[in-house]
Parts: structure tokens; sequence; C-alpha cells
């Protein structure tokens, strides 16, 4: 077992690999045991210990003795129709602010979708009604302009696109295309107007949650944007080069 703290009274920080396949940290030994104990760490979960430097099993972490449930064979009747129960879901970000109730009743409602190698998820153009995660593999998005594909943004483990088709059904603003075999989960129109009737505070939850990530997203096209104009009007000529200093002698 590990120890959470040395002879000195230093304070260890965590680093815990989630099944997102995303590392989240650095958490003190207070709130890895609330991530323990709120179903978010199973006794299999990769825990990186900062202070020793080294990469363990959950079940091997002093800390957290006594909060991880003993893995069980889950009876069918408590899964959804996509084989998850409410505490895989919120392992992954999205979901992660939901409990275990909340996710449980979420989960219930979406649909699991298998997509092979190079095939179109979504086309740009088409009308949509529904929003996609990608529960394993990986998928790539890209517009067409005159008649070429450019790619924006590979996507991974725990993203989701297509949002926008939940509010207006409008027209798809790019492509998604598989890069390899995917598993996607599903959640229509109709779903999620019915979580929103039903149950106003879990679609509250849920929209807070992904206006966050969508923030982010936005940020970083900005950026990217931002840097391709300055580059654009230096080629051009624009953008004034910095004058050489001379040194005096």
């Amino acid at each position: 077992m590990l120890e959470d703290k040395d002879m000195s009274g230093d304070v260890e920080n965590y680093y815990v690999f989630a099944e997102d396949h995303r590392i989240y940290g650095p958490a003190r030994s207070e709130l890895l045991q609330q991530w323990a104990k709120n179903g978010l760490i199973s006794m299999e979960t990769w825990i990186y210990h900062e202070k020793i430097n080294l990469w363990n099993k959950a079940k091997e972490i002093f800390v957290l003795n006594g909060l991880l449930a003993v893995p069980t064979l889950i009876p069918e009747a408590s899964r959804s129709a996509v084989g998850l129960h409410g505490g895989q879901l919120r392992r992954i970000r999205l979901f992660a602010d939901m409990t275990n109730e909340q996710a449980e009743s979420f989960v219930s409602l979406l649909k699991k979708v298998k997509i092979p190698p190079f095939a179109t998820i979504v086309k740009q153009g088409e009308h949509g009604d529904s929003m996609f995660l990608l529960l394993e593999g990986e998928a790539r998005v890209t517009v067409n302009i005159q008649g070429k594909e450019d790619m924006i943004v590979v996507l991974g483990v725990g993203d989701f696109f297509g949002e926008i088709a939940l509010l207006d059904q409008g027209p798809r603003s790019a492509n998604v295309i598989a890069n390899k075999n995917c598993t996607l989960l599903q959640l229509s129109k109709d779903n999620f107007e019915q979580i929103v009737q039903e149950q106003p505070e879990l679609a509250s939850r849920f929209l807070i949650a992904m206006n966050r990530f969508l923030g982010s997203r936005i940020r970083t096209t900005n950026e990217r944007f931002s840097k391709a104009q300055n580059l654009s009007r230096s080629m051009l000529g624009q953008i004034i080069p910095p004058i050489p200093i001379k040194l005096k002698k």
C-alpha cells in the first residue's frame, strides 16, 4: 500500500487516468477520496502518485483503502440499452457533475451506434436532429471548400459533436468521418426534449456542462483563426516586421 504523506508532512498530489483516456489532477487525498466515494474511481483505475513518481492501481493507494467497491457483475436489468450504467457514464467528463441517479436517467435515453472506419457519421449540409458522443475510436471533422476536404480537428474518446442539431435541426456545418471503428452514444432531439420536460434540473446540468466545453472549443478556434490571419497578413506585407536594433560598440 502507498502512504499519503511522508515523514516530512508534505502534501501529496495524485493524477487519475480516467476511462475517457484523459488525466485529471492534481488532486489531494481528500478530493481523491471524494471521487472514489462518488464512484468515479474503480479498483483498477490507474493513479499517479506525484511524490514517488509512480503509477499504481487504485486498490494499491493507501488513502483509498475501504472506499473502493469490490467489482461485481452487474445484472443486465440494471444496465441501459447501451450497456452502461450511471456510474460508468459519469466517468466521461461531460457527465461528471451529475449524480448517479441523474446519470442513470440520462443513459436510459441514449442509443449506441457502431460506425466502421472511413464511414461518414454526419454530412455537411444535411439536416440532423441528434448529437453524438464518442465512446470508442477516433473521428475527424472536415469541411468541403471548393471541392476540397479541409480537416478541422480530430475527435477522441469523450468528445462530442452535432449538439446544435438538438436546438435548431438545421444543416450540419461540417462532416464527421470515422478514422477507426467507432462506438457512439446518440442523443436525439425527441429524447432531449423528454429530459427538458420531465427533469429540467438534469437538462440544465447537462447544458451547463456542454456549454463549458463549447466555450473552451470556441476559444481554441478563435486562437487558431487569429494566428492564421496574422500569418496571412504577414505574407501579404500587411504586418510591419520588427525593426532591427543596432547595438552600440
